[in-house]
């Protein structure tokens, strides 16, 4: 699947279980949500965690006033990038499941796609401001059978599909060790009433929502270096609201990938939050940090907390 990773999914994050539990500032979840409602990093020692919590159907999709604009632009990546933002194994078992999401997700989106003779996961991620990827059984595994993935937080869908969730992990630090075995338990037993969803958090210095790759130091920079001053304007954070749902007909399971995502400035009437964040970054181990790509905005990113949060006031 697409990597669908227990820690940041700014990697290919967009993973599956995080990094940390699923703490949440305002709602739960809803039919309409406001950018920015979730700040799921925890201030604890760092340590991998699935972070799940029982999902009510009838918040199973997310709505807000980015529907169109958001919609207007998954159709133009579809359109113009299709073999970057969808995959497919060519398998009965996996049309069979996409569509069997197809009929689900036609049934509550606010304005199904019409069926334009496509294959049902991209009519999903046509439908919805959630990526889509589909989970096939295999034995005791699952591989990443089909996918419609627009907003990827820095993983290639392409080097996913067909992969197990441990193959997809692999890159991810301390995933083996610490979620490995957990994550396959949990997928072998997610029953069809009982659908779970969970957080994933992340640093960017870049607001674009195709973020496919992630910089690499030795590549050179397009923008100017960003400076303690500019933290608050130029890095965002970017959150990942995730969910899993068994599909009952073909025992496959749908995982759905929702983008928010906030520029760092919004906090700074939330000296809590900003001393949480700060805490969560001071924690990580050095390879996750580097994983997370915080080498360019990390130390910045602290300055600049340290900076601004004793002149924030709570609402």
């Amino acid at each position: 699947m697409p990597e669908l990773s227990s820690e940041p999914p700014s990697e290919p994050p967009s993973g599956l279980l995080s990094d940390t539990p699923a703490e949440l500032v305002g709602p739960g979840a809803g039919p309409s949500v406001e950018q920015g409602d979730y700040l799921p990093f925890t201030d604890r020692p760092f340590q991998l965690r699935m972070g799940l919590r029982p999902l009510e159907l009838d918040r199973w999709l997310e709505v807000d006033d980015l529907y169109a604009e958001q919609l207007k632009a998954r159709r133009a990546l579809i359109e113009e990038r299709p073999t970057e933002v969808v995959g497919i194994v060519d398998r009965p078992e996996v049309l069979a499941a996409s569509e069997e999401l197809w009929r689900l997700v036609r049934a509550v989106a606010p304005c199904p796609a019409p069926d334009e003779g496509i294959h049902p996961v991209v009519l999903a991620g046509l439908s919805t401001q959630e990526d889509w990827c589909i989970l096939i059984p295999s034995g005791e595994e699952y591989y990443l059978g089909a996918a419609c993935v627009c907003f990827p937080s820095r993983w290639v869908l392409a080097e996913k599909m067909g992969s197990s969730n441990a193959m997809i992990h692999a890159p991810v630090a301390h995933y083996e060790a610490q979620l490995g075995a957990p994550v396959d338990s949990f997928l072998r037993r997610l029953s069809p009433d009982r659908p779970m969803w969970r957080l994933n958090w992340n640093l960017f210095d870049d607001p674009a929502l195709f973020q496919p790759s992630r910089p690499l130091a030795a590549e050179p920079r397009t923008t100017a270096p960003i400076s303690v001053a500019d933290v608050g304007e130029r890095v965002w954070l970017r959150v990942e609201r995730q969910t899993l749902r068994k599909l009952a007909d073909s025992g496959a399971i749908a995982f759905s990938i929702r983008v928010h995502q906030r520029p760092l400035h919004t906090l700074l009437d939330r000296p809590a939050v900003l001393d949480r964040l700060r805490q969560a970054v001071l924690n990580l181990p050095e390879d996750t940090y580097r994983y997370k790509s915080l080498d360019a905005i990390g130390e910045q990113l602290i300055d600049w907390i340290d900076h601004n949060r004793s002149r924030s006031v709570e609402p």
